[in-house]
C-alpha cells in the first residue's frame, strides 16, 4: 500500500501561490507613487513534515514550515556618510502544526488524503538601513497594518492552522512524488515523501 500502518513518513516540499507574494505585490503597488527604486522578493516557502501511520487510513504528524517577504528601497535622500540611504523591510514567519491526515484512496501507488493542522506560527517583522543613526524605517506610505514609523525588530505569536486536499504517488517502494492544495502557507506545495 502506499500508506501502511506503522510505517514513517518524511517530506518536504516547495510551496507556490502564498500569502507572501500577496503581500510583495500589494507592497509593490503602494510604493510605486513613493519611489522609483525598489524591489520585491519572496523567501521561499519551504515545508518538512513527519507522519506515522496510526492505520492504513490515519495519519498523525507535524508540519514545519518557513517563508517570508523582502521589500528593498532607495530613499532620495543621504546618510551621514553622505551616502543614499537604502533600506530593507523583511518579514518571515515559520510554524509547527500537530496535523491529522485521513487516506481516502490508498492501493499499491495512489494516496489521496485529506489534511488538518493546528499550532503555533511566528512572525518576525525586521528592518535595516545603511544609516547608522536611524533606527527606524520612514516609511512612505500608511499600509493599515504597520505603522508609518515601526521599530526595527520585533516578533508577534499566532494562532497557525491549515486545511488541505493531496495526492501522492508511488515512484519506488519507499519514495513517492506527493501535491497537496488548500489553506495553508501556500495554496499550492509540491515535493517528496520517503517512507521507513
Amino acid at each position: 500500500m502506499a500508506f501502511a500502518k506503522g510505517k514513517t513518513y518524511i517530506s518536504g516540499s516547495y510551496g507556490l501561490i502564498n500569502a507572501d507574494f500577496i503581500l510583495a505585490r500589494t507592497l509593490e503597488e503602494a510604493l510605486k507613487s513613493a519611489w522609483d527604486e525598489g524591489s520585491f522578493s519572496k523567501v521561499p516557502n519551504l515545508y518538512a513534515k513527519g507522519e506515522y501511520a496510526l492505520s492504513n487510513h490515519l495519519g498523525l504528524g507535524l508540519n514545519i514550515a518557513t517563508g517570508g517577504v523582502i521589500a528593498h528601497v532607495a530613499i532620495d535622500s543621504l546618510n551621514s556618510q553622505n551616502m543614499q540611504i537604502a533600506e530593507d523591510l523583511t518579514h518571515r514567519s515559520w510554524s509547527a502544526l500537530a496535523r491529522i491526515n485521513y487516506h481516502v484512496l490508498n492501493d499499491d501507488v495512489w494516496d489521496l488524503y485529506m489534511g488538518m493542522g493546528i499550532g503555533l506560527r511566528m512572525n518576525t517583522v525586521r528592518v535595516t538601513s545603511n544609516d547608522p543613526i536611524t533606527d527606524r524605517w520612514n516609511f512612505p506610505v500608511n499600509l493599515g497594518i504597520v505603522e508609518k514609523h515601526i521599530s526595527n525588530s520585533f516578533s508577534f505569536p499566532s494562532v497557525g492552522a491549515d486545511l488541505t486536499l493531496g495526492l501522492a504517488y508511488n515512484v519506488s517502494k519507499i519514495m513517492a512524488v506527493y501535491t497537496e492544495m488548500g489553506m495553508a502557507k501556500s495554496a499550492i506545495q509540491a515535493g517528496l515523501r520517503v517512507d521507513f
